[in-house]
């Protein structure tokens, strides 16, 4: 019994080093498609960051302001959704709040910086916050872009808001 089990231990083990000992060469075939698959990755990765993200929200009063997205997972998550017709609501005395049909994605989104016309993501509830005025940064905030057009008027607006995208300039 113990001749066979040292036979099948060092058959096993002949095995596993051969198996570990083998190496591919490459060949130039393999070569050239590798790197043309980082080189197509890589142009792809830099023309989508480069690409800057506006979108317009509009009241029924014709009342407009344009929003620059990052290039986070949470504001890809939320441009990807657009067109949107939703709900604007008052929320404390310094933000607007919207709920986005589906939730958006945090992971290496950064967290919101205090600053008037910060569009950020309040991942515990799920919903969309545009600042007016001052608010204290917070751990559940994401920082999706900023109002670069109509800030002063963020305050007015309120009801139902139609969000879409803005060709890209």
């Amino acid at each position: 019994m113990k001749k066979i089990f040292l036979l099948l231990s060092l058959l096993l083990m002949t095995f596993s080093l051969t198996a570990c000992n083998a190496q591919v060469e490459p060949t130039q075939d393999n070569t050239t498609a590798n790197t043309n698959v980082k080189t197509t990755t890589e142009t792809t990765s830099s023309s989508t960051s480069a690409q800057t993200k506006i979108i317009k929200l509009t009241t029924t009063n014709n009342q407009t302001i344009e929003i620059e997205l990052n290039n986070s997972p949470a504001a890809n998550d939320l441009y990807n959704q657009l067109p949107l017709s939703i709900d604007l609501e008052d929320y404390s005395t310094n933000e607007k709040i919207f709920y986005p049909p589906n939730k958006l994605n945090t992971e290496s989104t950064p967290k919101a910086t205090p600053k008037i016309g910060t569009l950020a993501y309040y991942e515990p509830w799920g919903d969309v916050v545009i600042f007016y005025d001052d608010f204290h940064a917070n751990n559940d905030l994401y920082e999706l872009g900023h109002v670069i057009s109509g800030e002063d008027i963020v305050s007015e607006l309120s009801g139902i808001v139609t969000i879409e995208t803005m060709p890209n300039q």
